[in-house]
């Protein structure tokens, strides 16, 4: 280990591990160990397997499988990169970053070719470790495990986390830092030889050879048990071949000796996996007997740790620590042993697993007498939950006489009911304002109201009336409610729909005119209510956070709140910490894309939603919009989660969008049902309308009920059969709630006059029509209508969860004859009732032929269609239906966000498993980057190297899947903004700097961009061709290229004549040619469409091209053809090489990577890979492409581009190394930090160069891009 130790700062410093272990191991076998969670030295890792684990197997492999068994296409056991790297695919899998998302559980066929799941970092990016004769059995690392200490995690994780230069606790607390790592063998194809002295076993070997084997090797005893008894080939020279990788697991022995749940670890904790077919490979659990075929959890296996000095870089002994029992080697590293379990660095796995194994105990105990479904520690103070909806579900009215104000519960299914299991097991509050039947006068009355409320665990808000109004009578009703509903700007122009701008006034309207309307287009309100809007979620946001505490759940309701979730996450974060989990429930529809694209600050309003944690839908058509509109505004993807759950990327999270049912509480109809107000009343509807079939409507009076074309299709039913003109009776009513006075005064107009003409036409007894105000009915009313119906008939044009038809299915239950649903496929329930039948309202002759099946339908018919829905109805109640969001929301935010929320639960390690541990860990050390760590580190160094990425880093851009852009990425080349143009001049000025930018673009376009900035470097076509830094005064630029052996014609012939096929069918597509790069640009087609051509494009290319060596990338919009050598990793690599032989091999002390994408990736790999090979292995470093020139020009004399030391031995071996990696966005990363976007970048370019702050830091997207091309 070295010590390179100079400076105070430790943020971003690179600290270089060796590690050693003493371990016996079968001929032709090798030892590794795991490298760090950032990266692994190997030189040949691909894009999809960053640390070579593939290649590793592969090569000492070979000649155990044949190409025939391996599973990939042309007998390549993966060696390289893999021929198709796909964006979408990538971000779904992992694909070319860290790990492969979503495989807690690794077979070993997936474990064999170096593929591993989300929390298993730690083995397979795995370290060569070598041996020699001289000092067998001890091996150890061929190049050292490079580490890099970053930021202590910040509470705050916010977007002001870059802006603390007056922050003074950015340096880590604690003088230790903790490596965890593990061994492995790899034992492809090897096969044991007593000639070496290791002894020979075989399949015919009997339990005292392999014993007397053990005393010798030292492997454990189960280890190599499991080897033995695994299915072994026999080879020509009589021996057995063994398993290909073997992971260390001395704990075996004490796991046989627990119960069940230790069975089960045990099964699972050590891998091994042999056999003569790779395809047929199976991991096999093996003790006294073959156990069968197992699936391998390799996350949950032992791991050791080692505590590092990050001052001094040396291993920290502790003071319980038996010296006398330690070992090491000459130069300081300490020697562990293979299965060692007595070895200190396990010391902190066991001491974890102690705490965890008490902690499964208390909470076994806790489980076996709680429920099944919500277990709750009552040691514990139950959880908090607040549930925040504009309207408190509470009915508040005043005493006239006394003055005394009185509240209950309202009908809904937010509020409070009886015998609660929600209640009883979570500690609720409700958050909201208060509609009250007489006015609130004066401050005692707010003060009244506020104690009243509070003792219904309530808190009460209140709000000018102006505000009040022009937020939910304004914005909410006149903008939203439309939108949401379905109705586009066009439709607005419909009397029924234009926008009522006097709605915020206190005059009634008389007739509902337009005469005193200003036009439906006038902007000028809309702004008006927007502020209004904004003014009341951000009061919402203030209370709510000033009451909640780590670990609570806020539960935000309906689209009056929209922008809540997010308000809260810039509340919680101005006070260090994100203290909740956020739930955003819809209960109105979601729009298709095309319509909600129309508002003004409809993006606004997604991202506002999308800082929940889960959003939740009735139905699964309104998630469906929702996620096309996430993807077609904010170009978001959505991927399959556990469950049947669905997850959104946004900000470096996964939202998790789900869909669930609510059905009437039973108890209370129940009850209802048995009022004398109701059998009475249904007994008068049914004398009212004797010798009648009853056909019930209950709809809001606005034209989206659909009550005119129910109405117009009853008089059409009358009209053509006259038999039902004294058999059929319609008793519709309907209710005026008052949210949209034009709209409802327009409507009732309507229903008056068609009901007039029915009455006319048909007298009045085939009619029974009236007018409620309010939002709903009582109950008993209702209940006794739907007693006394035979049917009841919805003709809604959109509409979201409308309970009455569930409560008509309920209320069914006892009659002798059930009455039957009629209901509009644009309604909610709709995908809800499978018994009802189903129309279009538009379709008269359909609706017609139902109506009239629905009143001659048989007995048998109908009970049957009850039978069908009953089950869900009566069993569908608000309390299951909040359990089971509930229950979505722990279980996915615990495995999507764990360690993001610093929350009690996660604070303690003492319940999670290994793997969870470990994941923990590393998310702890992936922060966000501080500028102030950045410039400390570029002050103190005078031999840096800054490396970034172009699209999506300087400049910033906008994603592939948003449907309408501002720019055409590839047809001409943007550039950065001014701030950031100037920070690079500056920077580049500076001798003690070398600055590139690497970009995927072709030369042309890079150079047009940013090629005038003297001294500055650029790199195009992903690292092909490179420009060395321009000199001051020069106007011409030196353009070299990297020769990796393709004949670069001959694919240009193939591919463009396929591309051009795919450009002539596909709108908006066009081809780009580069050097050494040929590819297919899709960005500024529909991207649905592009995304769709672009699989099919690459599925032809890879048919065509198979006799060359190259690949495929699709990123950012482009499906590129290049070499398959090609990455962006060997330009910086080379970059780094050059710089460092400067001066007499002077080295580099400082590097800052940026990049935003996969292909980013091998930037950061490479980094530490230069970094590891500095002073190490000369005879195994290789060397970079050769270099060819492109154009005329001279180069630079300490710029040498065009020779390249083999040796790379620098002079700064003592001096301290900073390493800044970073990702730009929040994403399973090699990089070691990360930043939120480009704006980040710009603001820390600026900052170096001149300590101050981009001038559109804090601007939005559409902001910043204004500034760059204004």
């Amino acid at each position: 280990m070295e010590d390179n130790s100079t400076n105070n700062s430790t943020a971003g410093r690179v600290v270089r591990v060796h590690l050693a272990c003493r371990a016996h191991l079968p001929i032709g076998s090798s030892l590794r160990v795991t490298g760090s969670h950032l990266w692994d030295p190997s030189e040949s890792g691909s894009a999809s397997d960053m640390s070579g684990a593939r290649r590793v197997v592969a090569i000492t492999g070979r000649d155990a499988y044949t190409a025939g068994d391996s599973g990939f296409a042309g007998g390549s056991l993966g060696i390289g990169a893999p021929n198709v790297v796909n964006e979408a695919e990538a971000a779904a899998s992992g694909e070319g970053t860290m790990t492969p998302l979503g495989r807690n559980v690794a077979s070993p066929e997936n474990v064999l070719i170096g593929v591993h799941d989300s929390h298993a970092p730690y083995y397979v990016s795995s370290v060569e470790m070598v041996t020699s004769p001289e000092t067998y059995p001890i091996w150890r690392t061929r190049r050292p495990v490079t580490l890099v200490l970053t930021d202590k995690k910040s509470k705050r994780e916010s977007v002001d986390d870059m802006d603390d230069d007056d922050d003074d606790d950015d340096d880590n607390d604690s003088t230790v830092f903790q490596h965890n790592y593990r061994y492995l063998v790899v034992t492809p194809g090897a096969e044991t030889d007593s000639a070496h002295g290791l002894g020979r076993f075989d399949s015919d070997s009997d339990m005292d050879d392999i014993n007397n084997l053990l005393n010798k090797t030292k492997i454990s005893s189960w280890s190599l048990s499991a080897l033995n008894n695994f299915p072994l080939t026999s080879n020509d020279s009589g021996g057995a071949e063994f398993p290909v990788a073997l992971w260390e697991n001395p704990f075996l022995s004490e796991q046989a000796d627990d119960d069940v749940m230790e069975d089960s670890t045990r099964e699972m904790s050590t891998y091994s996996a042999s056999g003569s077919s790779f395809g047929a490979l199976t991991a096999s659990v093996m003790g006294n007997g073959q156990r069968g075929k197992k699936q391998v959890v390799l996350e949950d296996l032992p791991y050791r740790t080692l505590n590092i000095d990050i001052n001094t870089a040396s291993f920290v002994r502790s003071e319980n620590m038996d010296k006398e029992s330690l070992e090491f080697t000459d130069d300081g590293v300490i020697i562990d042993n293979w299965n060692g379990h007595n070895d200190v660095t396990f010391d902190a796995y066991r001491l974890r697993e102690g705490l965890r194994k008490a902690y499964q105990e208390r909470a076994t105990d806790i489980a076996a007498d709680g429920d099944s479904d919500m277990v709750i520690d009552t040691q514990k103070p139950r959880k908090r939950i607040f549930i925040v909806c504009y309207h408190l579900p509470v009915i508040v009215s005043k005493d006239p006489e006394t003055g005394e104000w009185m509240a209950c519960w309202a009908e809904s299914i937010l509020a409070r009911t009886a015998n609660s299991a929600f209640v009883s097991s979570f500690d609720p509050h409700w958050v909201g304002t208060c509609t009250t039947s007489s006015p609130i006068e004066n401050e005692a009355d707010r003060q009244a109201l506020r104690t009243l409320l509070a003792s219904m665990d309530c808190t009460v808000l209140f709000f000018d009336e102006k505000v009040r109004d022009a937020h939910y009578k304004g914005f909410c009703k006149q903008v939203l409610w439309m939108v949401f509903h379905h109705v586009d700007l066009l439709d607005s122009r419909d009397p029924a729909f234009g926008m009522d701008f006097n709605a915020t006034s206190t005059e009634k309207y008389t007739d509902g005119t337009l005469l005193d309307l200003e036009s439906p287009w006038d902007q000028r309100q809309i702004v008006k209510w927007w502020e209004a809007f904004n003014l009341v979620n951000r009061t919402f946001a203030v209370e709510v956070t000033k009451m909640v505490q780590p670990d609570d759940v806020v539960w935000v309701h309906d689209y009056h709140l929209s922008l809540l979730p997010r308000m809260m996450s810039e509340e919680e974060a101005k006070i260090g910490s994100r203290l909740t989990k956020k739930i955003f429930y819809l209960h109105i529809p979601f729009p298709v894309s095309m319509i909600f694209k129309e508002i003004e600050f409809g993006a606004t309003v997604l991202e506002g939603i999308l800082h929940a944690d889960i959003v939740g839908f009735h139905g699964f058509t309104d998630a469906r919009h929702f996620l096309s509109s996430a993807k077609r505004i904010l170009g978001l993807s959505h991927d399959s989660l556990e469950g049947g759950l669905l997850g959104v990327k946004y900000k470096g999270r996964t939202v998790v969008v789900t869909m669930s049912s609510v059905s009437v509480e039973p108890e209370m109809v129940d009850a209802v049902m048995d009022f004398p107000t109701t059998i009475s009343g249904a007994e008068e509807l049914k004398a009212k309308h004797s010798g009648r079939a009853i056909i019930a409507g209950v709809d809001v009076a606005q034209y989206l009920s659909g009550v005119s074309l129910k109405l117009a299709t009853y008089g059409r039913l009358l009209q053509d059969s006259p038999s039902w003109r004294d058999k059929l009776v319609l008793v519709q009513r309907c209710l005026i709630p008052g949210a949209r006075r034009l709209d409802e005064a327009r409507t009732i107009r309507e229903i008056r006059g068609i009901v007039s003409q029915i009455k006319a036409k048909y007298g009045d007894g085939v009619i029974d029509y009236e007018e409620v105000y309010g939002s709903s009915m009582p109950i008993d009313q209702r209940v006794a209508l739907w007693r006394a119906a035979d049917c009841l008939f919805s003709a809604d044009v959109r509409g979201g969860l409308n309970m009455m038809p569930l409560e008509f299915v309920f209320a069914q239950k006892g009659k002798d004859s059930p009455g039957i649903v009629i209901a509009s496929e644009f309604s909610g329930v709709f995908s809800i009732l499978n018994g009802a039948l189903r129309i279009s309202p538009y379709d008269m002759k359909l609706t017609l032929a139902t109506v009239d099946r629905a009143l001659t339908m048989s007995k048998q018919e109908r009970e049957g269609r009850h039978l069908r829905d009953i089950d869900f109805v009566s069993s569908s109640g608000s309390d299951k239906w909040i359990q089971g969001v509930l229950r979505d929301l722990f279980d996915q935010t615990e495995s999507l966000d764990d360690g993001e929320i610093d929350s009690e639960e996660n604070r303690s390690s003492e319940g999670k498993s290994v793997g969870a541990f470990l994941a923990t860990a590393q998310e702890e050390q992936f922060t966000r980057l501080r500028s102030k760590s950045v410039i400390s580190a570029y002050k103190s160094t005078s031999k840096r190297v800054i490396v970034l990425d172009f699209n999506g880093t300087i400049v910033l851009k906008q994603a592939v899947d948003s449907y309408l852009k501002r720019d055409s990425a590839g047809s001409t080349m943007d550039a950065p903004p001014t701030d950031v143009i100037n920070s690079l001049r500056v920077l580049c000025a500076d001798p003690k700097n070398t600055v590139f930018v690497v970009s995927g673009d072709n030369k042309e376009n890079v150079e047009q961009a940013i090629g005038h900035i003297p001294g500055l470097g650029l790199a195009a076509s992903n690292g092909s061709c490179f420009s060395p830094p321009l000199r001051e005064g020069s106007s011409y630029r030196t353009w070299l290229a990297l020769d990796l052996g393709v004949d670069w014609a001959s694919v240009e012939g193939v591919a463009l004549k396929i591309m051009a096929k795919f450009t002539a069918r596909t709108n908006g597509s066009f081809i780009k040619r580069a050097h050494s790069s040929i590819g297919w640009s899709y960005y500024s087609c529909d991207p649905e469409f592009g995304s769709l051509q672009a699989k099919y494009l690459v599925i032809e290319l890879e048919r065509e091209l198979a006799a060359f060596d190259v690949r495929f990338v699709n990123l950012k919009g482009i499906v590129e053809v290049i070499p398959r050598k090609l990455n962006k990793g060997i330009i910086v690599k080379k970059i780094l090489r050059d710089v460092a032989a400067r001066n007499n091999n002077a080295g580099v002390d400082f590097v800052l990577c940026m990049g935003d994408d996969i292909s980013d990736e091998k930037m950061f790999t490479s980094v530490f890979s230069f970094v590891s090979e500095m002073n190490e292995d000369y005879s195994n470093v290789v060397p970079s492409p050769p270099v060819i020139q492109l154009s005329q020009g001279t180069l630079l004399a300490s710029q040498p581009f065009l020779l390249e030391k083999p040796v790379l031995r620098c002079n700064n071996q003592n001096e301290q190394i900073y390493a800044f990696t970073v990702s730009v966005g929040k994403k399973e990363s090699h990089a070691s930090q990360y930043v939120d976007d480009a704006r980040d970048v710009a603001d820390l370019l600026v900052k170096l160069s001149s300590g101050k702050r981009a001038s559109f830091r804090r601007g939005t997207e559409d902001e910043m891009h204004l500034m760059q091309f204004s």
